[in-house]
């Protein structure tokens, strides 16, 4: 009778064990997720950062022509 009331202790420990370590996993799934996410963020805004340089120095860059050219015509 004490032995398997000990057995049954056990068995419950071990359940319990198990799923405190599914719900580790999850929870780790869970930050690795919103880490994965924050980087492609992150990555999404230096991304259109560069672009908004190209784009302002490809215009500044027209201008400084249109400058040249407007000091060799002149």
């Amino acid at each position: 009778m004490v032995k398997e009331e000990e057995e049954e202790e056990e068995e419950e420990g071990k359940e319990e064990e198990k799923e405190v370590e599914e719900e580790e996993e999850e929870v780790e799934k869970e930050v690795e997720k919103e880490v994965e996410k924050e980087e492609k963020e992150k990555e999404k805004e230096e991304v259109e950062e560069e672009e908004e340089d190209v784009k302002m120095y490809q215009e500044q860059g027209v201008e400084d022509e249109q400058r040249s050219g407007w000091v060799e015509d002149g």
